[in-house]
């Protein structure tokens, strides 16, 4: 087998299991609140278990970079979807009793699971990727995975019992884990990186994770636990609001490689490019700010479904080509010889901006309602459009020193004698 199909087989082995693993979290987005709401449980619980989700995934993130710098990527790897499988069956085990502990613990392994997935699978790419819109690949169809796994968790969710529906997803995350241990190659970090070095970061590696945190947030106060939840009490049922969020994701999903083809070519910006490199930054700060006008649409017709349904697929839309750069830039910044780490330092970033967000959006919607959830979103939208500002100016400044420096190298470099 040539490198190039070898490196090809091996790239899809790894999208596979990842979005598998994303797959089921889709699942267990949507039958968690749903489940637990029917069980008469207020919103504020229900956060809670986003909470330990969030905050083990963001304790996951602070150490998966160091953990894969040191054991290599494969563990790694298989050890995140061994934690997807046993999130899943351990349902099977939750008793009449103590039924949110056991909960949360189970949530709490997703959580770590889920984060040291993304961040061996993103090293992986930085590696094996020829092209960004390899990573497009990888990253943007696990978001349209994820709204198919939000869809089947809602239809399961109505055909079968809850238990049953995490055993299907347990069983099928355990068989990807079978077929990575057996045709998976594995990879190591060149450079030994020590928990001083975690945020010896490129400064634009820094902008990027501020973005990311407050774009997660501005979506998270609203579409993650509330939604579902708002949408229940309007009276519609299981599968109808799995079909919304599930639209949502599959426009979400769609939109981000199709964000990626759109720069390279010649349409973008007319073609106009700094010596093979494009204007990619710029789409960060001008389409953060256009997101604002989705949680201030829907504070105005939060009562009409129809219009909550548009809203929640232009969200979707916007945020598709809002995030569609971080797919490319947060490996183009991790520095190569310590990818993992510097992924994990951008993963947790990023992370801390979705624990916030979760935890916020039960207590706002308990106490003020959705409209409070919609202002908080929009405050957050609002920062990442500032920040993407200075990091598409960091990018710039940095592509015209080079140029600058190129064009003196060259003028200061002696003719040839003929």
């Amino acid at each position: 087998m040539s490198e190039h199909r070898w490196q090809l087989s091996q790239r899809q082995l790894v999208a596979v299991g990842y979005w598998a693993s994303t797959f089921c979290e889709g699942a267990s987005r949507i039958l968690i609140p749903l489940y637990f709401n029917q069980l008469g449980i207020a919103t504020t619980q229900i956060a809670l278990l986003f909470v330990s989700y969030e905050f083990f995934g963001l304790l996951t993130n602070i150490l998966s970079g160091f953990f894969i710098n040191r054991v290599g990527y494969k563990y790694a790897y298989l050890l995140s979807l061994l934690l997807h499988s046993i999130a899943s069956i351990g349902y099977l085990f939750v008793m009449n009793g103590p039924i949110m502990i056991m909960v949360n613990i189970l949530r709490a392994f997703r959580g770590i699971a889920k984060e040291l997935i993304k961040t061996s699978s993103s090293a992986y790419f930085r590696h094996l990727a020829k092209t960004h819109l390899h990573s497009h690949v990888l990253l943007g169809g696990k978001d349209a995975i994820k709204g198919v796994g939000i869809l089947c968790g809602a239809i399961m969710l109505s055909l079968l019992s809850f238990k049953v529906s995490f055993l299907i997803l347990g069983l099928f995350t355990l068989l990807c884990l079978l077929s990575s241990a057996l045709c998976l190659a594995d990879y190591r970090d060149v450079v030994q990186v020590s928990f001083k070095g975690f945020g010896q970061v490129k400064a634009k590696m820094n902008y990027l994770a501020y973005i990311r945190a407050f774009l997660y947030a501005g979506r998270d106060l609203w579409l993650v636990i509330v939604i579902p939840i708002y949408l229940s009490n309007m009276g519609l049922s299981n599968v109808m609001i799995g079909l919304i969020l599930a639209a949502g994701l599959l426009v979400f999903g769609v939109i981000q490689p199709l964000t990626g083809l759109f720069v390279k070519s010649k349409w973008y910006l007319g073609g106009r490019r700094i010596k093979g490199k494009w204007y990619y930054e710029d789409i960060i700060p001008v389409v953060s700010l256009l997101l604002l006008l989705v949680p201030i649409g829907m504070s105005f017709f939060r009562s009409d479904l129809i219009m909550i349904c548009l809203f929640i697929l232009v969200y979707n839309a916007l945020a598709g080509l809002a995030t569609a750069p971080h797919n490319y830039l947060h490996l183009r910044f991790a520095q190569k010889e310590r990818a993992a780490v510097d992924i994990g330092y951008y993963k947790t970033v990023a992370q801390l901006g979705k624990l916030v967000a979760v935890l916020g959006s039960g207590m706002l919607y308990d106490a003020y309602g959705i409209t409070s959830c919609l202002i908080a979103s929009g405050i957050c939208l609002f920062l990442s459009g500032v920040i993407g500002i200075f990091l598409a100016n960091r990018v710039h400044h940095e592509k015209i020193q080079k140029l600058i420096l190129k064009g003196r190298s060259e003028s200061s470099t002696p003719l040839k004698s003929k």
